[in-house]
């Protein structure tokens, strides 16, 4: 009986199993919601901070000619990914977690732009293309 574990050791070190792929491990390191450097949004600590930041003037932007169902919504610079998702959910434009996981998904958490943006409703896909375009 000892033989037969010794000889079964010495096979597997002379042929080991194969490792998950690299598809695989990322599939598990998604479902444990690890992500990529690139996708995490770097945004400055109170401390860092100067001073307030000057609210973006939204009347830069031209108004919408007619009722497009669009809602002008204007994101702080330095803001996160579950601050930005709030405030569209707050202004009824998308659903905070289905904004959150699109973002993820397609992997543009660091390329969210700050300031004033007219945002079509119930459009997670406009809404990406306006914020990262």
């Amino acid at each position: 009986m000892g033989v037969g574990f010794l000889l079964a050791g010495l096979l597997l070190l002379m042929f080991p199993p194969p490792g998950p792929s690299q598809e695989e491990i990322i599939d598990r390191a998604r479902g444990y919601g690890m992500v990529f450097r690139e996708e995490v949004v770097p945004f400055p600590l109170d401390t860092e901070r100067a001073g307030p930041a000057p609210e973006p003037q939204p009347a830069s932007l031209p108004e919408p000619s007619v009722d497009t169902g669009e809602v002008l919504v204007t994101i702080p610079p330095g803001s996160t990914l579950e601050e930005i998702a709030a405030l569209l959910e707050e202004k009824g434009i998308v659903d905070k977690a289905l904004f959150e996981a699109e973002v993820r998904r397609a992997g543009v958490t660091g390329r969210l732009r700050a300031g004033s943006h007219y945002l079509p409703k119930g459009d997670v896909a406009g809404v990406l293309e306006r914020l990262t375009n």
